[in-house]
């Protein structure tokens, strides 16, 4: 492509034919040098920021008096304005990465003050590239699939668990000049997770108390969800949904005219002695000898 211009983050998709971007804030693009929108022959001016993985292959790129051959495993950081000339030197060149447009990359700062996650603006050669190893590779090529994920599906909470997952990249590439291992945790990300999962619980527990339904909203393995709750709180996912059940059950108890019965069917239990016998393994006491009780 040859363009003199400066081209924003909505023509470059739209030029790519790229399906998987959010408003005109973020990108998420997969390409190889046999597809008709590859994203690897560019000339000009971009207005964003754009962090590239080289997958297979190799590719030239020139950026301002910098010539640099990348290959597999190697991480590019393009920052906006710069003139850029890209080309594939192999068949089998594939890329995968992120178009970040700035405003939504300066709100990342917001997410978490302390940790500063800017790329550099002046580039060098010394921190335009950064290679990986095959471990790192594929834990982040596991954080662009997650955040390819949130994009293409609906989320209440979309903006927010891709500014969480943006600023976990934007972390691995500012830890990379210092520690050659990944930053494999990030604190306030999980953080952002788990205050999420419980407002979802808050909204659901009644109907769901299965850990794949809360998955499935944050877009995310079971396993990383109960591993970011467990870490971040101390206890299990069921113990939290199983808690709000009973503090449920005894507000209803105490204060409704509802039967045993009818408490059972609201929460969503089977019958009433799978009802019964959750109470009695929190309480120590049947419902009804609770309710004659209080």
């Amino acid at each position: 492509m040859s363009n003199n211009g400066i081209l924003n983050l909505q023509q470059m998709a739209a030029h790519y034919a790229i399906e998987d971007i959010f408003g005109a804030c973020l990108v998420y693009f997969h390409s190889a040098s046999g597809n008709s929108a590859s994203m690897l022959t560019f000339s000009g001016r971009i207005s964003f920021y754009e962090v590239l993985l080289v997958k297979k292959g190799r590719m030239e790129v020139c950026v301002g008096d910098n010539n640099i051959t990348l290959q597999a495993g190697d991480l590019l950081l393009l920052t906006p304005f710069q003139p850029v000339v890209t080309r594939p030197t192999d068949t089998h060149t594939e890329v995968e990465g992120l178009l970040i447009e700035t405003h939504f990359y300066a709100g990342l700062r917001s997410i978490d003050r302390e940790t500063d996650v800017m790329m550099p603006t002046v580039i060098t050669h010394s921190n335009l590239v950064f290679h990986l190893d095959h471990h790192q590779t594929s834990s982040f090529i596991e954080l662009l699939h997650q955040i390819k994920q949130v994009v293409r599906q609906p989320h209440l909470y979309k903006l927010e668990i891709l500014q969480s997952l943006v600023h976990v990249c934007l972390l691995f590439i500012t830890e990379l000049p210092y520690d050659n291992s990944l930053l494999t945790h990030d604190f306030k990300h999980k953080e952002n997770i788990f205050k999420i999962f419980i407002h979802l619980a808050h909204s659901n527990f009644r109907k769901e108390r299965q850990i794949r339904f809360y998955a499935d909203k944050l877009n995310m393995t079971t396993t990383y969800l109960s591993r970011t709750v467990r870490e971040i709180s101390g206890t299990t996912i069921y113990d939290h949904l199983a808690l709000l059940t009973y503090n449920e059950a005894c507000t209803l108890l105490r204060t409704s005219d509802l039967t045993i019965g009818e408490i059972a069917d609201s929460l969503h239990f089977n019958d009433i002695s799978a009802f019964t016998n959750f109470f009695k393994s929190r309480a120590g006491i049947s419902p009804l000898s609770y309710r004659n009780r209080e």
